[in-house]
């Protein structure tokens, strides 16, 4: 049996009783009646299935490298993947409803780190038995994201975490810190072209997290109390807000996606942006490895932390398979497979020391893989329950600061006490 890793995260025990609605971030009660792990019906736990069911986040049609290495592991165990694919946006609202009728159609699953103090305080998931040698690989960070009471309850797959890239026609030597962004950006600056922009504009949540984390700052502290409008979370809003008034962000930060601030990053309307991982590798192929820079995020007051966002596979406390689960788990997740997914499809490594290795290398420039892995290193996150329900309070109040509508202190003290008494109405504070 693989040794527990010691973490102050633990299972987090509240006074009601769990249900599907609030699960999937509608009002309810969170808990579990049991208060454990959730051990399904026992039937065949021990015993290595011949096949498996796995709920993927989409179509593998758009997810090579997960067929690719489910591909592999059929070839390697002679395990069979029946392969259910579910459309993101009804991935978990599926999962709640089986998980809560304690059914045993789902054997293991790919899903965020979002999700994962629900489902596990629900007592729906199963902890997974990997050695320190398979989690060790992972960074420190990571392995106590996914861990709680010392097990990890999800194996991390790939991930996606704060970048910073510039244009090279335009910025030589790129901003250090956020005071250089301010200093540097008006000059960036000329209209058609924005100094800086943050790819997770229409998340705020996301974008207020990595600042926050730059600044120092958590949303929680040990004792699940929030503490984001403290003194790091005002530094952020001022600092945005120095963006917007200095007009170094685009107007309407809020509105603008993802793939959104990637084209206008590719078309010359950033100067610098704060990204998403894979933006990197499609830049060059828009633009060829010349005109791309990249570097490590400017430094907030505190540091140059990056908001992590890694999906991973789990397994169902009510599977009848869970050897077999486990086994394919493990397997997916293994130093070869995340390499392979990156190979495949692109899709960033949570394992630090792949980014060094050959065949990587060949296919990534080493100055690009340098960054990818030091901003993974140094990625940070939290898991936190009713989280859907949390981001949805905080997303409502600094949206308006962040467009200039609202005072950035209000919009801040209005959030926490917000999430205050949701925490207190089911009796977790």
């Amino acid at each position: 049996m693989p040794r527990k890793r010691q973490s102050r995260r633990t299972v987090l025990k509240t006074s009601g009783a769990l249900s599907a609605a609030s699960i999937v971030g509608l009002a309810g009660c969170t808990g579990n009646s049991d208060g454990g792990n959730g051990s399904g019906n026992g039937n065949g736990d021990g015993e290595m299935a011949d096949e498996i069911t796995f709920y993927n986040a989409g179509s593998l049609e758009f997810d090579q490298g997960t067929e690719a290495n489910i591909e592999r592991f059929e070839e390697e165990t002679g395990i069979t993947v029946n392969v259910n694919e579910v459309p993101w946006a009804n991935l978990k609202t599926s999962l709640t409803t089986i998980f809560n009728s304690q059914e045993p159609k789902v054997d293991a699953f790919n899903g965020p780190t979002w999700w994962l103090a629900d489902f596990v305080n629900a007592g729906w998931l199963e902890p997974l038995e990997l050695s320190d040698d398979h989690m060790s690989k992972f960074p420190d960070s990571l392995v106590d994201l996914v861990s709680f009471d010392g097990d990890p309850y999800m194996a991390p797959e790939f991930g996606k975490w704060g970048t910073y890239l510039y244009d090279t026609e335009v910025v030589e030597t790129p901003p250090d810190t956020w005071d250089e962004v301010l200093e540097m950006g008006p000059e960036l600056s000329d209209g058609s072209r924005s100094g800086f922009g943050l790819t997770w504009a229409d998340k705020s949540v996301f974008t207020f997290k990595q600042l926050l984390y730059q600044a120092g700052g958590s949303l929680f502290n040990e004792n699940n109390e929030p503490v984001f409008a403290g003194d790091e979370g005002q530094q952020v809003m001022e600092f945005v807000t120095q963006l917007r008034d200095e007009e170094i962000i685009p107007d309407g930060i809020s509105s603008m996606g993802e793939g959104a601030v990637g084209d206008a990053f590719i078309a010359g309307e950033f100067a610098t942006v704060e990204s998403w991982t894979p933006l990197g590798s499609r830049a060059i192929d828009e633009w060829g490895e010349e005109r791309v820079g990249s570097a490590r995020p400017p430094a907030g007051p505190s540091g140059r932390a990056t908001f992590q966002d890694t999906n991973g596979i789990s397994i169902s406390a009510f599977s009848e398979k869970k050897a077999a689960a486990q086994r394919f788990a493990e397997f997916m997740t293994t130093r070869e497979s995340c390499k392979n997914n990156m190979l495949v499809e692109g899709n960033p490594c949570v394992v630090p020391d792949v980014y060094e290795d050959d065949e990587i290398q060949e296919e990534y420039p080493s100055w690009l893989l340098e960054d990818m892995k030091y901003n993974l290193e140094h990625a940070m996150s939290e898991t936190y329950i009713q989280q859907p329900q949390v981001d949805d309070y905080i997303d409502e109040q600094i949206t308006p600061a962040l467009l200039g509508e609202k005072d950035p202190q209000t919009a801040l003290e209005d959030a926490q006490e917000n999430v205050t008494r949701l925490y207190q109405d089911i009796g977790l504070l």
